[in-house]
């Protein structure tokens, strides 16, 4: 099967996501699990090839997930699906302080350094325009740097950084703090 999460980027606090896991044939019960919550999946049947469960989004709820199908009156089941991360947005993380060198317009094929820094030493993830495009794992300290050499036209766009903490990785910071490229 293949499970996948709407909607796939981070979610917020109070958001309703849904995982969807989509089987090869209809009239299937598909169970969705979360990694490390024990043998106790939700249980959906899926009178087409696509099993949905909705839920509200709290902070317990991040994590990876999985699902399987099983045929209705068999003891048959299949493989489980690759996992997908679900990642919470955490209100009550303090946003990441960022910062461009040099500040200003940038010189077509110069290099920029967007620099991120947090309370906590931790994964960071540089966002253009709302999307994560690179992450930055620290063993030590509070600042990230992400270097972005020979800019051109295309790097043109609005970044901002998050952060995730070594005891829960599936729990981000918000990227509200931004800078202008």
């Amino acid at each position: 099967p293949f499970l996948s999460l709407h909607p796939s980027e981070e979610v917020a606090v109070g958001d309703t996501v849904t995982l969807r896991c989509r089987a090869p044939r209809s009239g299937v019960r598909v169970s969705f699990y979360k990694e490390g919550a024990g043998t106790h999946p939700w249980h959906v049947d899926a009178a087409e090839a696509v099993g949905n469960f909705s839920t509200e989004v709290t902070r317990n709820s991040a994590g990876r997930y999985r699902c399987r199908y099983e045929m209705p009156a068999s003891t048959w089941a299949s493989d489980l699906s690759d996992p997908v991360e679900l990642v919470v947005l955490d209100p009550t993380y303090p946003p990441p302080n960022v910062s461009l060198s040099p500040a200003g317009p940038a010189e077509p094929g110069a290099d920029v350094t967007v620099s991120c820094r947090s309370p906590f030493g931790v994964t960071f993830l540089l966002h253009k325009d709302g999307a994560a495009v690179q992450r930055r794992h620290l063993a030590r300290g509070t600042t990230a740097t992400f270097v972005l050499r020979g800019v051109t036209q295309a790097d043109a766009g609005t970044y901002g950084c998050s952060y995730r903490t070594r005891e829960n990785p599936s729990v981000s910071s918000h990227p509200r703090a931004q800078v202008t490229l």
